[in-house]
């Protein structure tokens, strides 16, 4: 492995094993995994986590827990069941800049290489930045061609370079170790836009912290990689079609470790359980109906105007099932004008078959607005509701509750509480907010796990 001071990859792994992230981002981080930890709890009770424990059955023996159950296994499995629960609801939060899910395969990447080293909550808080930070500066080089135009899912493609450089730095690896760790990664990665709506989708999560671990703990034993398997002219950026040419990773990093993405875009927390693309909807429509006091019945007609990306993310006009509602816009209005703010509940059977949504649903149109193309992704949108008598209202969202600067605390501990009641009583759940909001301070990452899985089974 070449280790000149010009090698891009050099330059990558010396950021993951030596940068300092400021105390600021850390906070951001802090605040990501109180997220993540509450969205694994709701998640836990969900088929697909359910299933991804199952497999694993026979493996279920190690020191890294696995949240929401009494269960532990090995890192690199307890990374995998977590990733798929953080990500079973689509609760889990999101990143604008490398357009992928960051939080679903950071954490669980950091948190069960955490407990495998001992490590302090300070040195998962810190391998979660420099994931983030990684995960960024590809994106900015990818995409949007990578995710927009040729169907990548971000969260596993780019996320399991972010997992592995996560990973390799709570394992505290050298930089040529780190190296090696995100070259193996490099080519674990995958996973692709057409399984979004389905059980895959979770998996990606789930595959993409289990193969960050693996990488690093490859790496550990001496497993090496090529130097140039991320930037080389048959590498990962050429491999995964990148938007810009490889050259340009090393002008994008230039500034690694001096500037932080995680400070200037930000982590965007989700407050509704549905794709990140109907939440300025949501927004929307849901200050549409206070102010003006809309019911259902009154409704003739919704009508959504979005980006250019929107629509090839909501794909399902018609859901039938909760992963698919999620991925839909009709449902999502329709839903939102009759039930009123979304939660996890409203995603099932019953409320997908609910009369009154049924009837709505193909009433509700979406259609694209190409000047919102120039803003960030997914953060524009209008919606126009036409009542019976003719009278319409209108309001346009510039981004959504949970994004950057829109979060309160009292916001971050509700949801973690409601998140939480899904697989724990309520004052486990209290014990683990407690713990997990207090990340920083621990000593050892095992007694904050274990406060997510204590009494684990739903009340």
């Amino acid at each position: 492995m070449a280790t000149a001071s010009g090698n891009l990859t050099a330059r990558l792994s010396d950021f993951i094993t030596t940068s300092a992230p400021p105390a600021a981002a850390r906070a951001r981080a802090a605040a990501a995994f109180c997220d993540t930890a509450g969205v694994m709890l709701a998640g836990a009770v969900e088929p697909a986590a359910r299933m991804a424990c199952g497999v694993l059955a026979d493996r279920q023996d190690g020191a890294c827990h696995i949240i929401g159950t009494p269960l532990a296994a090995g890192a690199a499995d307890a990374a995998f069941a977590n990733g798929v629960a953080a990500h079973a609801l689509d609760y889990d939060d999101m990143c604008f800049v490398s357009m992928a899910h960051p939080s679903c395969a950071l954490v669980p990447a950091a948190l069960a290489a955490g407990e495998l080293a001992h490590a302090t909550g300070r040195a998962a808080l810190d391998a979660y930045v420099v994931g983030f930070e990684l995960e960024c500066r590809l994106g900015l080089v990818m995409n949007p061609r990578h995710y927009h135009e040729r169907g990548w899912h971000c969260t596993s493609s780019i996320g399991t370079v972010g997992a592995a450089a996560a990973a390799a730095r709570v394992l505290q690896l050298d930089a040529a170790h780190a190296a090696h760790a995100i070259g193996i990664a490099a080519s674990l990665a995958c996973g692709f836009k057409e399984n979004l709506g389905t059980m895959v989708k979770p998996l990606h999560a789930g595959v993409a912290a289990r193969n960050g671990v693996l990488a690093a703990l490859l790496a550990r034993q001496g497993f090496t990689a090529s130097d140039q398997a991320i930037q080389g002219p048959q590498g990962y950026l050429a491999v995964m079609d990148s938007e810009l040419p490889s050259q340009a990773l090393a002008e994008q990093s230039a500034d690694v470790g001096e500037r932080w993405e995680i400070l200037d875009t930000g982590v965007t927390v989700k407050l509704y359980p549905s794709c990140a693309a109907t939440h300025p909807p949501l927004d929307a429509l849901l200050g549409l109906v206070r102010q003006h006091r809309i019911t259902a019945d009154a409704i003739e007609s919704i009508d959504v105007e979005v980006d250019t990306m929107t629509p090839r993310l909501l794909i399902y006009p018609r859901p039938s099932t909760g992963l698919e509602a999620k991925f839909s816009m009709p449902f999502c209005m329709a839903a939102a004008a009759v039930f009123g703010y979304p939660g996890v509940d409203t995603f099932d059977a019953a409320h997908i078959g609910d009369a009154r949504v049924q009837a709505l649903l193909p009433r509700v149109t979406m259609r694209i607005d190409k000047a919102f193309d120039a803003a960030a992704n997914l953060s524009q949108a209008r919606v126009t509701v036409a009542l019976r008598g003719g009278r319409r209202v209108s309001e346009h969202a510039d981004g959504a509750r949970g994004y950057p600067g829109r979060l309160t605390d009292d916001e971050l501990e509700t949801k973690f509480l409601a998140c939480a009641a899904r697989s724990l009583a309520a004052d486990a759940a209290s014990d683990a907010w407690r713990a997990i909001r207090s990340i920083e301070g621990a000593a050892d990452l095992q007694p904050v796990m274990r406060a997510l899985t204590r009494s684990a089974g739903r009340p």
